[in-house]
């Protein structure tokens, strides 16, 4: 009898015990449903928005051939659009597999359902097969003659779920003289490298967001957008001083004033900072969730009853630096300066007041 020889061990990290192996993104796709896998296209094209006014997904029964639309212009159909096709398939795409859709591109563009896109993309999670692959990279020459020799068995019966498309002499013509040029595919990769630069992937795929950069330091004149918290904020500081208003002077000529709205100001804009992080790499309504948990976290101290309105602003940001930020999506990269500029971010919105005289 021989022994068994046992590989040596390799080192395993306690992510790795406690969720198991790392799966890539282009193995998690392979699983996804039909519809999981036109969101997860429709998602890719938000890399591309700076191309495209707006993008639709249909999708369903009826659609016409339309998964995802991409408009260039204002005008929709009426301007320049791209088409995705999205095909969730088991094998990479053959010739056979885009017959149907390339019968409702010309049937439908033929009776002005909708004009010819500019491009045509293809986007599969197997990728395209050879044959397939040949005849694209080849401007699909040739192909005008493969899908009127096709027609009766692929298309003429799937165009419509109604009645059959008989091949008639205009509609043969039509074909001859199409455009195949404009059909395209996109890679998995590819897909992936879009995907990697929206606010989508790591809700998706996970693996951690990247280091936040360095934030943005307030300007030397108050910014437009800061001009709702700082009124907020002179309102309270008059209502420290006993006075009926507080100027700008008044903060340059009193020390505690003055360290206090720098650090306000400086706070705000780490805030700001943080939020265009979020929108970089998290979906939409993530940093609201947050400033939403501040909100909560500090509600009690903004009803209480306070001497004046900077005791009221100091007491509320030092709650805040106090709250415990544990499911987030953002807690590994919130500073401490960001509590307090979340605060003056509420206050810029309009959700807290600090003087007695602006509630």
């Amino acid at each position: 009898m021989t022994d068994i020889s046992i590989p040596p061990l390799q080192p395993t990290y306690s992510d790795v015990i406690n969720h198991g192996a790392t799966i890539l993104p282009q193995v998690r796709i392979l699983n996804y449903e039909d519809k999981e896998w036109e969101r997860f296209i429709e998602e890719c094209t938000h890399y591309l928005q700076s191309q495209y006014v707006s993008v639709r997904r249909s999708g369903g029964a009826g659609d016409q051939g339309l998964d995802i639309v991409a408009f260039r212009t204002k005008d929709n159909f009426e301007g320049k659009w791209d088409n995705y096709q999205c095909k969730h398939y088991d094998h990479p795409l053959s010739p056979s597999d885009i017959y149907i859709e390339m019968g409702k591109l010309c049937y439908y563009t033929l009776n002005n359902e909708y004009p010819v896109p500019e491009n045509y993309f293809f986007a599969a999670p197997q990728g395209i097969g050879t044959k397939l692959g040949k005849i694209i990279r080849n401007n699909m020459k040739g192909f005008n003659d493969i899908l009127i020799e096709n027609w009766d068995k692929h298309c003429k019966s799937k165009i419509t779920s109604t009645r059959s498309i008989d091949l008639d002499t205009k509609l043969s013509d039509y074909i001859k003289n199409f455009d195949f040029s404009i059909v395209k595919d996109l890679s998995v990769l590819d897909l992936l490298d879009f995907h990697r630069k929206t606010p989508y992937y790591h809700t998706r795929f996970g693996g951690g967001l990247p280091s936040r950069p360095k934030s943005l330091n307030p300007p030397k004149e108050i910014a437009e957008i800061e001009a709702i918290y700082v009124r907020k904020l002179l309102d309270a500081y008059a209502e420290w001083l006993n006075k009926s208003d507080c100027s700008m002077n008044d903060v340059e000529n009193n020390k505690s004033l003055k360290l206090h709205f720098d650090e306000a100001r400086i706070q705000f804009y780490c805030a700001e900072s943080l939020e265009k992080f979020s929108r970089d790499y998290l979906e939409s309504g993530e940093f609201e969730r947050l400033q939403d948990s501040i909100y909560r976290g500090i509600v009690n101290i903004i009803i209480s009853e306070h001497p004046n309105g900077f005791e009221k602003v100091k007491d509320t940001i030092q709650e805040a630096f106090k709250i415990q930020i544990d499911s987030h999506p953002l807690k590994d990269r919130l500073e401490l300066a960001d509590r307090g500029g979340i605060c003056h971010q509420l206050a810029n919105n309009d959700r807290i007041t600090w003087a007695s005289n602006d509630e």
